[in-house]
Protein backbone atom coordinates (compact mmCIF):
# COMPACT_ATOMS: atom_id res chain seq x y z
CA UNK A 1 0.00 0.00 0.00
CA UNK A 2 1.20 3.26 -0.75
CA UNK A 3 1.76 6.01 2.01
CA UNK A 4 1.50 9.97 1.41
CA UNK A 5 4.16 11.66 0.70
CA UNK A 6 4.67 13.37 4.08
CA UNK A 7 4.38 10.72 5.63
CA UNK A 8 7.79 9.66 3.77
CA UNK A 9 9.24 12.80 4.85
CA UNK A 10 13.63 13.19 6.04
CA UNK A 11 15.11 15.84 7.37
CA UNK A 12 17.46 17.76 5.12
CA UNK A 13 20.92 16.96 6.38
CA UNK A 14 22.72 19.72 4.36
CA UNK A 15 20.00 22.11 5.93
CA UNK A 16 20.11 21.22 9.32
CA UNK A 17 24.04 21.07 9.46
CA UNK A 18 23.94 24.67 7.75
CA UNK A 19 21.40 25.99 10.35
CA UNK A 20 23.92 24.48 13.39
CA UNK A 21 26.72 26.77 11.75
CA UNK A 22 24.58 29.59 11.29
CA UNK A 23 23.30 29.42 15.27
CA UNK A 24 26.08 28.09 17.01
CA UNK A 25 26.76 31.23 18.50
CA UNK A 26 23.50 32.59 18.95
CA UNK A 27 23.25 29.05 20.93
CA UNK A 28 25.66 29.10 23.39
CA UNK A 29 25.42 32.90 24.14
CA UNK A 30 21.93 33.23 24.84
CA UNK A 31 20.31 34.20 28.09
CA UNK A 32 19.55 33.06 31.15
CA UNK A 33 20.71 29.43 29.54
CA UNK A 34 22.28 28.23 26.28
CA UNK A 35 18.82 27.92 23.68
CA UNK A 36 17.76 28.85 20.10
CA UNK A 37 14.07 29.08 18.46
CA UNK A 38 13.98 28.35 14.70
CA UNK A 39 10.88 29.04 12.52
CA UNK A 40 9.14 27.51 9.79
CA UNK A 41 11.48 24.44 10.53
CA UNK A 42 9.37 22.19 8.68
CA UNK A 43 8.35 22.26 5.32
CA UNK A 44 5.14 24.30 5.49
CA UNK A 45 2.50 20.79 3.85
CA UNK A 46 4.43 18.39 6.82
CA UNK A 47 3.77 21.18 9.65
CA UNK A 48 0.13 21.50 8.60
CA UNK A 49 -0.49 17.77 7.87
CA UNK A 50 0.90 17.45 11.78
CA UNK A 51 -1.38 19.67 12.97
CA UNK A 52 -4.52 17.75 10.90
CA UNK A 53 -3.20 14.57 12.63
CA UNK A 54 -2.50 15.54 16.19
CA UNK A 55 -5.07 13.40 18.09
CA UNK A 56 -7.66 14.36 20.02
CA UNK A 57 -7.11 13.64 23.97
CA UNK A 58 -9.59 11.04 24.61
CA UNK A 59 -7.91 8.79 21.89
CA UNK A 60 -6.02 6.19 23.15
CA UNK A 61 -2.34 6.80 24.95
CA UNK A 62 -3.09 10.05 26.73
CA UNK A 63 -2.73 10.63 30.31
CA UNK A 64 -2.62 12.71 32.80
CA UNK A 65 0.20 15.31 33.72
CA UNK A 66 -0.64 18.27 35.45
CA UNK A 67 0.74 21.30 35.64
CA UNK A 68 3.40 20.37 38.50
CA UNK A 69 3.54 20.10 42.55
CA UNK A 70 0.70 22.51 42.51
CA UNK A 71 -3.14 21.70 43.22
CA UNK A 72 -5.14 21.79 39.89
CA UNK A 73 -8.34 20.62 38.75
CA UNK A 74 -7.82 17.58 37.62
CA UNK A 75 -9.37 17.58 34.42
CA UNK A 76 -7.65 16.51 30.98
CA UNK A 77 -9.89 18.77 29.05
CA UNK A 78 -7.84 21.50 31.32
CA UNK A 79 -4.90 20.20 32.61
CA UNK A 80 -1.47 19.54 30.87
CA UNK A 81 -1.44 15.73 29.41
CA UNK A 82 1.43 13.56 27.27
CA UNK A 83 1.30 10.93 24.93
CA UNK A 84 4.90 8.49 24.75
CA UNK A 85 3.33 5.62 23.62
CA UNK A 86 4.60 5.47 20.02
CA UNK A 87 2.22 2.48 19.00
CA UNK A 88 -0.49 5.53 19.62
CA UNK A 89 1.14 8.20 17.66
CA UNK A 90 -0.26 8.85 14.05
CA UNK A 91 1.72 7.86 11.66
CA UNK A 92 3.19 11.11 10.08
CA UNK A 93 3.96 12.18 14.05
CA UNK A 94 5.76 9.04 14.23
CA UNK A 95 7.63 9.72 10.87
CA UNK A 96 8.60 12.77 12.56
CA UNK A 97 9.14 11.67 15.96
CA UNK A 98 11.68 8.64 14.84
CA UNK A 99 13.44 11.79 12.36
CA UNK A 100 13.97 13.78 16.17
CA UNK A 101 15.62 10.78 17.18
CA UNK A 102 17.59 9.96 14.15
CA UNK A 103 21.12 9.88 13.54
CA UNK A 104 20.42 13.10 11.33
CA UNK A 105 19.21 15.09 14.29
CA UNK A 106 21.29 14.20 16.57
CA UNK A 107 24.55 15.25 14.53
CA UNK A 108 22.48 18.12 13.98
CA UNK A 109 22.43 18.95 17.74
CA UNK A 110 26.39 18.56 18.24
CA UNK A 111 26.92 20.60 15.69
CA UNK A 112 24.40 23.43 17.47
CA UNK A 113 25.09 22.58 21.16
CA UNK A 114 28.83 21.23 21.00
CA UNK A 115 27.69 18.08 22.85
CA UNK A 116 28.77 15.36 20.40
CA UNK A 117 27.72 11.78 20.67
CA UNK A 118 24.36 12.79 21.72
CA UNK A 119 21.30 9.62 22.63
CA UNK A 120 18.22 10.13 22.43
CA UNK A 121 15.43 8.24 23.51
CA UNK A 122 13.51 5.82 21.63
CA UNK A 123 10.96 5.20 25.08
CA UNK A 124 10.06 9.06 24.34
CA UNK A 125 10.00 8.82 28.00
CA UNK A 126 8.00 11.88 29.68
CA UNK A 127 8.46 13.18 26.28
CA UNK A 128 6.12 12.68 23.20
CA UNK A 129 3.03 14.60 22.65
CA UNK A 130 1.73 17.39 25.13
CA UNK A 131 -1.53 18.76 25.19
CA UNK A 132 -2.85 21.61 27.07
CA UNK A 133 -5.95 23.33 27.46
CA UNK A 134 -7.56 26.24 28.47
CA UNK A 135 -6.89 27.56 31.88
CA UNK A 136 -4.15 25.24 32.09
CA UNK A 137 -0.56 25.72 32.58
CA UNK A 138 3.17 24.72 33.67
CA UNK A 139 5.34 25.00 36.93
CA UNK A 140 8.34 26.78 36.31
CA UNK A 141 10.22 23.91 36.99
CA UNK A 142 14.18 22.22 35.52
CA UNK A 143 13.78 18.88 34.54
CA UNK A 144 14.94 15.56 35.79
CA UNK A 145 17.12 12.98 34.30
CA UNK A 146 14.40 10.63 32.55
CA UNK A 147 16.06 7.91 30.54
CA UNK A 148 15.48 4.39 31.76
CA UNK A 149 18.86 3.82 31.61
CA UNK A 150 20.22 5.70 34.61
CA UNK A 151 23.95 5.86 33.55
CA UNK A 152 22.22 8.99 30.97
CA UNK A 153 22.63 12.38 31.78
CA UNK A 154 19.80 14.73 30.30
CA UNK A 155 21.14 17.45 28.66
CA UNK A 156 19.24 18.83 25.48
CA UNK A 157 15.51 19.48 24.82
CA UNK A 158 13.80 19.77 21.68
CA UNK A 159 10.24 20.84 21.77
CA UNK A 160 8.08 21.29 18.36
CA UNK A 161 4.47 23.47 17.98
CA UNK A 162 1.77 22.24 16.70
CA UNK A 163 -0.97 24.42 17.01
CA UNK A 164 -1.49 26.31 14.36
CA UNK A 165 -3.19 30.60 14.40
CA UNK A 166 -1.72 30.43 18.03
CA UNK A 167 -2.35 34.05 19.17
CA UNK A 168 0.24 35.93 21.89
CA UNK A 169 -2.93 36.96 24.12
CA UNK A 170 -3.49 33.40 24.49
CA UNK A 171 -0.26 33.19 26.36
CA UNK A 172 1.52 29.22 26.93
CA UNK A 173 5.02 30.96 26.07
CA UNK A 174 7.61 29.13 27.16
CA UNK A 175 9.19 31.03 30.02
CA UNK A 176 12.84 30.65 31.15
CA UNK A 177 13.94 32.05 34.30
CA UNK A 178 17.24 32.66 35.94
CA UNK A 179 19.48 30.30 37.40
CA UNK A 180 17.63 30.87 41.05
CA UNK A 181 13.62 30.90 39.19
CA UNK A 182 13.19 34.41 40.61
CA UNK A 183 13.27 36.15 37.68
CA UNK A 184 11.83 35.58 34.07
CA UNK A 185 14.29 36.64 31.54
CA UNK A 186 13.09 35.36 28.09
CA UNK A 187 9.68 34.27 26.84
CA UNK A 188 9.39 32.52 23.77
CA UNK A 189 6.26 32.33 21.66
CA UNK A 190 4.44 28.81 21.04
CA UNK A 191 4.47 29.98 17.19
CA UNK A 192 3.32 26.96 14.72
CA UNK A 193 6.37 25.08 12.81
CA UNK A 194 8.72 26.68 15.30
CA UNK A 195 11.39 24.62 17.46
CA UNK A 196 13.00 25.35 20.88
CA UNK A 197 16.05 23.68 21.57
CA UNK A 198 17.68 24.27 24.98
CA UNK A 199 19.73 23.35 27.77
CA UNK A 200 18.73 21.42 30.44
CA UNK A 201 20.66 21.71 34.19
CA UNK A 202 19.57 21.87 37.64
CA UNK A 203 18.91 25.53 36.91
CA UNK A 204 17.64 25.33 34.03
CA UNK A 205 14.24 26.94 34.96
CA UNK A 206 11.19 26.94 32.12
CA UNK A 207 7.62 26.35 32.12
CA UNK A 208 4.23 28.05 31.25
CA UNK A 209 3.02 29.17 34.70
CA UNK A 210 0.41 31.34 33.88
CA UNK A 211 -3.49 29.45 32.75
CA UNK A 212 -3.89 29.76 28.92
CA UNK A 213 -6.53 32.50 27.65
CA UNK A 214 -7.67 29.97 24.42
CA UNK A 215 -10.48 29.42 23.00
CA UNK A 216 -12.71 26.72 24.08
CA UNK A 217 -11.43 23.82 21.98
CA UNK A 218 -8.42 25.08 21.40
CA UNK A 219 -5.27 23.18 22.90
CA UNK A 220 -1.41 24.26 22.93
CA UNK A 221 0.03 21.04 21.66
CA UNK A 222 3.59 20.30 21.10
CA UNK A 223 6.21 17.47 20.14
CA UNK A 224 8.84 16.94 22.40
CA UNK A 225 12.43 14.95 22.30
CA UNK A 226 15.08 14.79 24.95
CA UNK A 227 18.74 14.16 24.55
CA UNK A 228 21.12 12.78 26.67
CA UNK A 229 24.83 11.77 27.24
CA UNK A 230 26.96 9.18 29.22
CA UNK A 231 30.13 11.56 30.06
CA UNK A 232 27.88 15.23 31.87
CA UNK A 233 30.81 16.80 34.09
CA UNK A 234 30.33 17.32 37.20
CA UNK A 235 29.49 21.46 37.63
CA UNK A 236 27.88 24.13 39.36
CA UNK A 237 24.58 23.41 36.86
CA UNK A 238 25.09 20.01 37.38
CA UNK A 239 26.09 17.82 40.55
CA UNK A 240 24.74 14.31 39.42
CA UNK A 241 22.17 12.65 38.06
CA UNK A 242 18.61 14.85 39.17
CA UNK A 243 16.25 11.68 39.94
CA UNK A 244 13.47 14.43 40.16
CA UNK A 245 11.78 17.72 38.48
CA UNK A 246 12.83 20.34 40.87
CA UNK A 247 9.24 22.67 40.99
CA UNK A 248 9.26 26.49 41.84
CA UNK A 249 6.51 28.44 42.87
CA UNK A 250 6.16 31.98 41.06
CA UNK A 251 2.89 32.84 40.90
CA UNK A 252 -0.56 32.75 42.81
CA UNK A 253 -1.35 29.90 40.69
CA UNK A 254 1.56 27.88 42.76
CA UNK A 255 -0.85 26.33 45.37
CA UNK A 256 1.98 23.38 46.48
CA UNK A 257 0.42 20.09 47.13
CA UNK A 258 1.38 18.47 50.39
CA UNK A 259 4.16 16.78 48.38
CA UNK A 260 5.63 20.12 46.97
CA UNK A 261 5.85 21.41 50.14
CA UNK A 262 7.56 18.37 51.52
CA UNK A 263 9.43 18.42 48.58
CA UNK A 264 10.49 22.24 48.90
CA UNK A 265 10.96 22.07 52.39
CA UNK A 266 13.55 19.41 52.65
CA UNK A 267 15.47 21.62 50.06
CA UNK A 268 15.29 24.63 51.82
CA UNK A 269 16.81 22.28 55.16
CA UNK A 270 19.11 19.88 53.66
CA UNK A 271 21.70 19.94 50.39
CA UNK A 272 20.16 18.93 47.12
CA UNK A 273 22.29 15.37 47.07
CA UNK A 274 21.02 14.24 50.61
CA UNK A 275 17.28 15.37 49.30
CA UNK A 276 17.99 12.82 46.34
CA UNK A 277 19.59 10.24 47.84
CA UNK A 278 16.80 10.16 50.41
CA UNK A 279 13.81 10.55 47.78
CA UNK A 280 16.32 7.20 45.74
CA UNK A 281 16.26 5.42 48.87
CA UNK A 282 12.30 5.75 49.45
CA UNK A 283 11.65 5.06 46.09
CA UNK A 284 13.28 1.49 46.45
CA UNK A 285 11.67 1.05 49.31
CA UNK A 286 8.07 1.81 47.70
CA UNK A 287 9.02 -0.51 45.17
Amino acid sequence: MDMPGNQLFRLDRARLLGLASQHRVDFADADPFPHIVLKDFLPDDVARALAAEFPPIRDDGWCFAGPGHSVNTGDINIEKVQNDREEFFPPLIRRVMHEFNSSTFLDFLGELTGYTGLLSDPWFAGCGLHSTGRGGRLMIHADQDRHPNQKLHQVINAIYYVSQNWQSDWGGQLELWDRDAKTRVKSVEPTFNSLVIFYTGRRSYHGHPHPLQTPEGVRRNSLAAYYYTTDRQISDDYEGRIPHVVWKSTNEHDQLTMKGKIWNGALRIMPERAVYKLARIWGAIKE
